[in-house]
């Protein structure tokens, strides 16, 4: 489902898909590292669902 949504969202809106993959790669990164500083351990479930979904491309 989210490669079928991520595929609606660059087909409409028209940016390049790997610049915008490369841009969901670094905010999911972000996130990620803003939950480490908040004393988390682990990742967020969906932000591995999405960027396996992702780089499996």
């Amino acid at each position: 489902m989210v490669r079928r949504r991520f595929d609606l969202l660059t087909e409409v809106l028209g940016p390049d898909r790997a610049r915008a993959t490369g841009w969901t790669l670094g905010r999911l990164l972000q996130t990620s590292l803003w939950d480490i500083d908040d004393g988390k351990t682990a990742l967020a479930p969906s932000s591995v669902a999405v960027a396996k979904s992702l780089l499996n491309r």
